[in-house]
């Protein structure tokens, strides 16, 4: 759909440096994207929003965005939702945590999101799994492999409240 189309472009600001706008004809999409698209930004939500420990120092540079790895793999248009891959400092057992930040702007609530955010966390949590053994063959199998926490964040800008489960059941 044409309307759901963002294009980055990089402009030359008066400094002489390059910087990303996001060019979207639905503007409502384009802001929240653009919280969870720039570095500094998403540290910034993370650290006031979420209210989680293991976030409270993220860095803008903690912040990788590796939803190019997973958009041709989800079933729907989706590119505003992204996934970031985010370096912890300081955790004990992990030091990698994937956010999924998927926006709503719908006219109701979906009441399918808990499964949607579920398929995301299997893709992510696969392509992990497929990167670690790659690293070193048979870790996946081992008692002391983990996998890395998941925290999906849906972004709804419906009307009323998203009445929606919360959990996957």
């Amino acid at each position: 759909m044409k309307d759901r189309t963002f294009e980055q472009n990089t402009t030359e600001n008066k400094r002489g440096s390059t910087e990303n706008r996001v060019a979207n004809r639905r503007s409502r999409d384009a802001g929240a994207k653009l919280i969870f698209d720039n570095p500094i930004l998403c540290a910034q939500f993370l650290r006031g929003y979420t209210n989680l420990e293991i976030l409270k120092n993220i860095r803008p540079e903690d912040i990788e965005d590796i939803s190019e790895r997973f958009l041709p793999l989800w079933q729907e248009n989706r590119d505003s939702d992204s996934v970031k891959r985010i370096r912890l400092h300081q955790v004990p057992g992990t030091d990698t945590l994937y956010l999924i930040a998927m926006i709503e702007h719908q006219s109701k609530v979906d009441y399918d999101m808990s499964f949607r955010v579920l398929r995301y966390m299997v893709l992510i949590l696969t392509d992990y799994a497929a990167e670690q053994e790659k690293q070193c063959k048979g870790i996946t199998g081992t008692k002391t492999f983990r996998y890395p926490p998941v925290l999906p964040v849906v972004f709804y800008d419906g009307p009323g409240n998203w009445t929606a489960e919360t959990n996957f059941p």
